[in-house]
């Protein structure tokens, strides 16, 4: 079930001016880009993405937030891979040349940010999540439809999602490594065998260590506990088998869950909606979500 792939050119930027979105590079996405008010502090753009859809690379001089409504994003900075679910959005910076590549049909939303607001994001291309209140900044903007600022109050609007973004935190990677001598080999050994059900404690066996020492080194290391960081793993590796159109139940069992119905709720949990919705969302099969 490969699908038709849809590849969205760019167009180099005009070195003479740089206050339209498409005298940048933004009709990688569409002609009908909007004009950006000169010295706007940000600009909404949303689109709606088929399957199998990858942007080129390219760059612009403004910062950039993207964010999907389901599934899964892969974002290519710099030669370093950023894969993010819903949950999060990842944040780009001015001029860090970067492309896109999207798997299942999503909407698809990119915040662009003019200094200095973008100064008080971090300085490397990152994931941050989506709490209630940055999700229900973005869902206000975009029922909106907001592109520039038409008033004091979006510009307010706006100040606080930057602000809330900055509180949020940020992750380097959806699934951080570690070279601790204790937790290095536990993930390498899931990673070879996502469907270990090795326990915590078992590990701690293993390595020399207890299971509280591992716990917290799980957190201090990685940012989250062990279960957390297998379920990862785990769900990475059921995306592929469900591109592959394998069927659940085997994808289950084969990650060593018990039932497929344990499974389903582990990746409906991570992604925000079943695997059968997800592979019909692949296929863009499945109704088109709200924005």
């Amino acid at each position: 079930m490969s699908g038709s792939k849809h590849i969205l050119q760019t167009r180099q930027p005009h070195p003479s001016n740089a206050t339209t979105v498409a005298d940048t590079v933004y009709t990688a996405f569409r002609e009908a880009d909007l004009r950006v008010p000169k010295g706007a502090p940000f600009y909404f753009r949303y689109d709606h993405f088929e399957p199998e859809t990858d942007i080129e690379p390219h760059t612009h001089p403004w910062g950039q937030i993207s964010r999907i409504s389901l599934g899964l994003m892969e974002v290519v900075v710099d030669g370093r891979r950023l894969t993010a679910p819903a949950e999060y959005v990842i944040w780009v910076p001015a001029n860090q040349p970067h492309s896109a590549s999207i798997r299942q049909a999503t909407d698809f939303l990119s915040l662009y940010m003019a200094e200095p607001l973008a100064q008080r994001l971090p300085p490397m291309a990152c994931l941050i999540p989506q709490t209630p209140l940055v999700r229900a900044l973005f869902e206000d903007f975009a029922t909106r439809r907001v592109t520039a600022m038409a008033d004091e109050w979006d510009l307010r609007q706006f100040e606080l999602l930057v602000e809330t973004l900055v509180r949020a935190g940020h992750a380097d990677s959806y699934l951080p490594d570690s070279t601790d001598r204790q937790l290095e080999p536990i993930l390498q050994a899931i990673r070879l065998d996502p469907a270990d059900t090795t326990t915590l404690q078992q590990w701690a066996e293993r390595v020399h260590g207890t299971e509280r020492t591992l716990a917290r080194r799980f957190q201090t290391d990685l940012g989250m506990s062990f279960v957390q960081w297998r379920n990862r793993v785990r769900l990475l590796r059921a995306l592929v088998w469900l591109k592959e159109d394998r069927p659940v139940q085997e994808i289950a069992l084969a990650l060593g869950y018990g039932t497929a119905s344990a499974f389903i709720a582990m990746f409906r949990k991570q992604v925000g909606f079943s695997p059968e919705r997800y592979r019909r969302q692949m296929c863009g099969e499945a109704e088109r979500p709200a924005a």
